[in-house]
């Protein structure tokens, strides 16, 4: 879902305004929505569930920058959709999801507030393929090099 998310932004990003960008974006939109919700329903789950890197035979400090990089992946993540949110309902105009549903907005248009969550939609869009690199590269590590105990 995140990969497409990230493909549908590249494609847009460089467009000029058409319908067919205006597609695009409200997918996008519509599809981040739903991630959101996906991400809330992960972050429930594993508060009420043991958390299975505790368990594992690896050092300690594997431990630790195991839970650091995901709590990261997790806030960056959640501070990205809210901004997407953010940059939807400062628009003043309804909010299309799969152009099933338009909600109005609930707040006025605010082109400073628009302005703040772009800009900060744009440094997480940045911020998050470190993260993703050392998620990727510690899974592919471990998956290689097995698990050592302390």
């Amino acid at each position: 879902m995140l990969l497409t998310l990230i493909v549908l932004a590249s494609e847009f990003e460089t467009m000029i305004a058409s319908p067919e960008k205006l597609k695009l974006t409200t997918l996008h939109s519509s599809i981040g929505l739903v991630f959101f919700l996906v991400i809330l329903a992960r972050l429930t789950w594993r508060n009420v569930n043991h958390n299975p890197i505790k368990s594992y035979s690896i050092k300690g400090w594997q431990k630790l920058a195991a839970i650091s990089v995901h709590r990261c992946i997790y806030a960056v993540l959640i501070v990205q959709c809210i901004a997407g949110i953010v940059i939807l309902v400062t628009l003043g105009k309804p909010v299309q999801i799969f152009n099933l549903i338009e909600l109005m907005p609930f707040i006025e248009k605010s082109p400073l507030l628009n302005n703040f969550a772009q800009n900060t939609h744009l440094l997480i869009s940045i911020i998050i393929y470190p993260l993703l690199a050392i998620h990727i590269s510690a899974a592919i590590y471990h998956q290689i090099f097995g698990v050592a105990e302390d």
